[in-house]
């Protein structure tokens, strides 16, 4: 009997141990890439090229005033979907998504409205979307100059430069989003101009 009542608990041992390791390598901080209008995102869908590169300057006001298409496809059918734009905001809070994206959460102080950009993960990008080499020096840019960021949203309140390109996103529940769902996704510049590293 005592060596039954071992040999089990040697099992039981020998299952913990390789259970641990398992729940270790959980990905973190969720699933990666993917999705309908992922290449639309990632500036990797065939109508990349129609994107004017030269930014034109804007507000979170005046994005937030523009008409949604009526139905939002894979297509860039509007104008703000075919073009870079810039801005001056205060980036209030921010987070890593689950795709690997670090969120934005913008803020516009003479409206008081927010917006959401955001800075896609180098994982999650393909090797010819357009633009590739500024997304990744935005992305790294902030993260040289702010915190690491986390899957819970973080205050920031840091002013900055910002361009990217535009986007409708059909999801208008994440926290900053506007009401037409506008979005900059993805950001190909981000400029810290006071906040963070800078006084």
């Amino acid at each position: 009997m005592r060596f039954v009542l071992s040999a089990a608990a040697a099992l039981v041992a020998c299952v913990a141990a390789f259970a641990a390791p398992a729940r270790a390598h959980v990905q973190s901080p969720g699933p990666q890439c993917g999705g309908t209008l992922w290449k639309q995102m990632t500036l990797s869908d065939t109508g990349k090229t129609a994107v004017t590169w030269s930014p034109s300057q804007t507000s979170i006001s005046d994005i937030g005033k523009l008409s949604a298409p009526p139905r939002i496809t894979t297509a860039r059918s509007t104008a703000f979907q075919k073009h870079v734009w810039g801005m001056k905001t205060i980036i209030e809070r921010y987070r890593v998504a689950s795709n690997g994206e670090i969120v934005l959460q913008l803020f516009d102080v003479p409206s008081s409205t927010y917006m959401n950009a955001y800075l896609p993960a180098a994982s999650c990008l393909p090797t010819k979307a357009r633009g590739r080499a500024q997304m990744l020096a935005a992305r790294t840019s902030f993260m040289k100059e702010c915190p690491a960021p986390t899957t819970d949203w973080q205050m920031l309140g840091a002013t900055a430069d910002v361009a990217g390109v535009g986007f409708f996103n059909p999801v208008k529940t994440t926290l900053g989003a506007l009401r037409n769902g506008a979005e900059l996704r993805p950001l190909v510049n981000v400029k810290i101009t006071q906040g963070c590293g800078h006084f």
